[in-house]
């Protein structure tokens, strides 16, 4: 992007009246230090001040570059950190659309499906899952038409494949608003909402922290932990879990961010093939 393509871009961020004040005022301070952009370059904003949902968290406020953020945590040292998910300044969580899932996250078809695929039809009213500030409103290849909003607690969701996008990047929007409408634009083969939850940049599974089937946060404050799997993500003050169905000693593991050989131990469990019952509960921390 040229300096005149950059100042052209800045003209127009400044003159839409959903932009807070402070988030223009930023932008403006901060083209000033750009040295050389090409094509593909994103307009970055330092997160200085409190004109951006979890400034203390990011390094960062970009409109153009999806994920720019993948470093939230180092393996070596402080691993983890604790999110209050709702209540006060945060809001409540609002589920962005009461429909089956259709696809889960994890791996499909040799290839990484980083959220939750969501049924609906074309023209659907998609809504925010918690209050926050929409970082990325666009059309950007496999996505289709994608919104992507920061909140407040320090987790960002993504809503894709939307037929209309209905906000703007840097509008405030609060849980349950409405920020699009279902499609199938970009690689899609038919309607439906992938969701996504990620905490700078890196995804995790929605199921960690959301109830699907009662359309709910499964708890107040997340622990998230980086480890040589990813993501681990679970309820603050976890000791025990209950074995839901397609569960394995593995799976929690990862999702607890321990290790199999320590679920074995804690529970008693041979080393040999483990059997889980669903409804079953087991320790997973001591």
């Amino acid at each position: 992007m040229s300096r005149e393509q950059l100042n052209a871009l800045i003209d127009f961020l400044m003159e839409m009246d959903t932009i807070p004040a402070d988030l223009a005022k930023e932008i403006e301070i901060a083209s000033a230090h750009f040295k050389s952009l090409d094509n593909e370059a994103a307009v970055v904003v330092t997160t200085t001040g409190s004109a951006f949902p979890a400034a203390d968290l990011y390094a960062c406020w970009e409109i153009n570059n999806l994920f720019p953020e993948k470093d939230m945590l180092k393996l070596k040292g402080d691993t983890s950190v604790c999110l209050t998910l709702n209540g006060g300044a945060r809001g409540e969580y609002v589920h962005p659309f009461n429909g089956p899932v259709t696809s889960n996250f994890g791996w499909r078809d040799s290839t990484k499906h980083n959220g939750i695929d969501i049924d609906l039809n074309k023209g659907d009213k998609v809504g925010a899952a918690f209050d926050g500030m929409v970082r990325v409103a666009k059309n950007y290849g496999g996505f289709g038409n994608v919104v992507i909003i920061r909140h407040y607690n320090g987790l960002e969701t993504v809503y894709a494949h939307l037929s209309k996008i209905k906000v703007k990047p840097g509008q405030v929007v609060k849980a349950g608003q409405i920020i699009g409408l279902g499609g199938s634009t970009g690689h899609s083969t038919g309607s439906h909402l992938h969701f996504e939850v990620r905490f700078k940049g890196v995804p995790m599974n929605p199921r960690y922290l959301i109830s699907f089937s009662d359309q709910k946060l499964l708890c107040t404050e997340l622990i998230i932990k980086q480890t040589k799997w990813g993501i681990a993500a679970y309820p603050k003050n976890t000791k025990f879990y209950t074995i839901e169905k397609g569960d394995t000693i593995f799976e929690i593991a990862k999702r607890f961010g321990t290790t199999t050989a320590s679920i074995k131990q804690i529970n008693g469990f041979s080393s040999g093939r483990i059997r889980l019952k669903v409804g079953q509960q087991i320790t997973v921390m001591q």
